[in-house]
């Protein structure tokens, strides 16, 4: 090769060293991880260097020294044998303990502080080491196997090791410097999280005691104590006389009493109450009571939580007094005396978990902070609204605003206009109309029926919803297996029967072969033959009659109502009785059938009565889906004397009501189109016509029980 080959050569080679480490360089600077780091690092000094092997130790946070990553030591021979790993353990650690990097050749040793032997280099290789040192000490250490070489190579590969050793110190000083960084950041999101914590108990303190109303206040310690604890739901129970009831649920505006939910968490409560301990689901550490498991196992199912905490509310026993002088002795003796029974339950405080079934300390500390909180106040509201007359001081404390001179004249007025209301709603007669759900339907209208069981074998050309039929015409032809054997049983009989009377016929014709007593047995067995065939024709003829039944037709003229006919129907069985299709004549009067709801059926017949006697027409309104923006008038036909239960409409009975076809266009009159109607039900106060259904709820659900 020529020197100008070699200088050429030479120049690559320090353009890639330095594209090396200005990659590395930005590396450093990066938030690359350790692995990509040092593995990069490692590749590129094995391509640069074309070394055997390379190894990265680092010091662990436990001060050991650990290879974080390496490759071709297999071909350096120091970890075939336990005593050839154990050699260049040691010498690693001497070269950790140089302050320098060091050239180990093949058989060289490195001396220690101590001038000792700390290590030798038991392969056939030159071990190039370059520490990597931080600026808190020793991080680290790049150990190069290579072929020996050169002096002024070998010292040109540590230079180089040491210049990568350099930047990876720097790399580990930002990661450390980084990390740091993150813990501090972290420490003062703790600091905000315990700053935002209190100020959530002290906002939580000062909401519980703003009302005396329990309910109020039960509603506060739900979604404010939800907060706190940082569970997916709280709930509160008051007692109520002797009774625990649900006042609040966190996230819910009211309570559904009747739910069995509520049910199921009231008996609960009312349990772990009674026992007086707090509940906490799952604990392994505690027995849970008999009686408490089966009301725990119930609610769960309900609920589908993976973890709750009852805690019984107590009502809270009184505090010492400070006097001017200094703390009454009497009330801290008392309030420091063990109570003579327990305190009295005002309630409970419920906290659930939906996706955690663990309880730390932490989470019990917020869970009993909230409930001593939340009893002090609830305690403080039921002994408010607990004081006699109450309620009547209550309302005579709003009141007092409105009786005021500036407010006097607007409450009279205010007065004024809800009396005149209340006469309208006595006085004022307006008509009571009855709304009901219903459809369109044609007069004229017929199901097709199958009258024998088989398979739809073929629906006629030009059969399909919206055809016009005839009264007759061949809609569909069915096809009955078992009737077809029957048939060709029959007739196989009855051939054999026929081709056995004219061999018996034709015995009887030669009488000179055969006796007296033969020919009177042939004779006989001839009958018996005609009357088997003679019954055999019959079986044909009931069979054919049977046949003709398979050919489906219309039974009036009209229009098939009947959706997808031939999807529906085709190659399907069907057994007999069963509707194939509907056939409705349009062009024939139509009429409405209303359904009713049974508890308006009295209005509806009185109404029916008086406009008998007054020999006139029970009188409709109603409207269309298809046209809701015009009204029609049609009048009652029939009212069906039993109530049914239909759909989701509940117990109903079933209005026929005529109208005139003439007064719709021709595009609304559709089989089965949705029909709101009221029925014309007579003068009735405006309070009874707005309010009939709350009176009958009252008369039946309230006056009716206390009567």
């Amino acid at each position: 090769m020529s020197s100008y080959d070699e200088s050429e050569e030479i120049e690559r080679a320090k353009r890639e060293i330095h594209d090396f480490l200005a990659r590395l360089e930005k590396m450093a600077h990066s938030d690359a991880a350790v692995g990509d780091f040092f593995g990069f690092l490692r590749q590129e000094m094995h391509r640069l260097m074309e070394s055997v092997a390379e190894v990265v130790w680092l010091v662990g946070e436990n001060g050991q020294v650990e290879p974080v990553c390496h490759a071709g030591i297999e071909a350096t021979g120091v970890g075939g044998t336990p005593e050839a790993t154990d050699a260049h353990n040691r010498l690693v650690s001497g070269l950790f303990g140089s302050p320098t990097g060091l050239l180990v050749p093949p058989g060289g040793a490195v001396t220690g502080p101590d001038g000792k032997d700390a290590g030798s280099n038991g392969s056939g290789l030159l071990v190039i080491s370059a520490p990597i040192d931080s600026t808190a000490g020793r991080a680290g250490l790049i150990e190069v196997f290579h072929q020996p070489n050169q002096e002024d190579v070998q010292r040109g590969y540590l230079r180089f090791s040491e210049q990568v050793a350099s930047l990876a110190a720097i790399y580990l000083d930002r990661r450390r410097n980084a990390q740091q960084l993150a813990d501090q950041r972290q420490q003062l999101a703790e600091i905000d999280a315990q700053q935002s914590a209190l100020s959530q108990v002290e906002r939580f303190s000062r909401a519980v005691h703003e009302s005396l109303d329990p309910v109020a206040t039960a509603f506060v310690i739900a979604n404010e104590a939800r907060r706190i604890i940082g569970c997916d739901r709280v709930s509160v129970l008051v007692k109520r006389g002797r009774k625990l009831r649900l006042e609040a649920v966190s996230g819910q505006e009211s309570v559904e009493r009747r739910a069995s939910a509520v049910q199921a968490i009231e008996a609960l409560a009312r349990v772990v109450v009674r026992a007086g301990d707090p509940l906490w689901h799952p604990d392994p550490a505690a027995e849970v009571l008999p009686q408490i498991e089966q009301e725990l196992e119930n609610y769960i199912d309900e609920s589908h939580a993976t973890a709750l905490a009852i805690i019984p509310l107590a009502k809270p026993r009184p505090t010492p007094v400070v006097k001017p002088g200094g703390v009454d002795a009497v009330a801290v003796a008392k309030a420091e005396a063990a109570p003579a029974e327990n305190p009295a339950p005002i309630g409970a405080l419920v906290a659930e978990w939906f996706s955690s079934s663990a309880f730390d300390a932490g989470r019990r500390a917020r869970v009993e902070l909230v409930a001593e909180h939340g009893k002090v106040a609830l305690s403080n509201a039921l002994v408010h609204t607990g004081l006699p007359l109450y309620g009547l001081l209550n309302f005579l404390g709003k009141s007092r605003v409105l009786t005021t001179a500036r407010n006097l004249p607007k409450t009279i007025t205010v007065a004024l206009a809800a009396l005149a209301g209340l006469v309208a709603l006595v006085f004022v007669p307006a008509e009571l109309r009855l709304e009901g759900k219903g459809t369109l339907e044609p007069v004229h209208r017929r199901e097709v029926f199958a009258q024998i069981e088989g398979v739809v074998e073929k629906i006629e050309p030009g059969v399909e919803g919206g055809a016009d039929v005839k009264a007759g015409q061949l809609l569909a032809t069915l096809r009955n297996r078992d009737l077809e054997v029957a048939i060709a049983d029959v007739l196989g009989k009855k051939a054999s029967s026929e081709e056995q009377l004219v061999s018996t016929r034709r015995s009887l014709l030669e009488d000179d072969k055969i006796s007296a007593d033969e020919k009177l047995r042939l004779a006989g067995r001839r009958a018996q033959l005609e009357r088997e065939i003679e019954s055999l024709e019959a079986q044909l003829a009931l069979y054919a009659l049977k046949k003709e039944e398979l050919e489906v037709t219309s039974p009036i003229d009209g229009v098939i109502v009947t959706w997808q006919v031939r999807d529906l129907l085709l190659l399907r069985p069907v057994e007999k009785g069963q509707v194939l299709m509907s056939v409705a004549d349009k062009t024939g009067p139509w009429e409405l059938e209303i359904k009713m709801p049974d508890d308006r059926l009295g209005h509806v017949n009185r109404a029916a009565a008086e406009a008998k006697q007054a020999g006139r027409e029970l009188e409709v309104d109603y409207i269309l889906a298809t046209d809701p923006g015009t009204r029609h008038h049609g009048t009652v036909k029939e009212i069906h004397e039993q109530a049914e239960v239909r759909d989701d409409e509940g117990n109903t009975v079933l209005l026929r009501v005529t109208i005139d076809p003439s007064r719709h266009e021709k595009e609304e009159l559709g089989a089965g189109a949705s029909v709101t109607a009221r029925v014309a039900c007579g003068k009735r106060p405006l309070g009874y016509v707005w309010f009939h259904d709350v009176l009958a709820f009252i008369q039946t659900q309230i006056l009716f029980r206390l009567w």
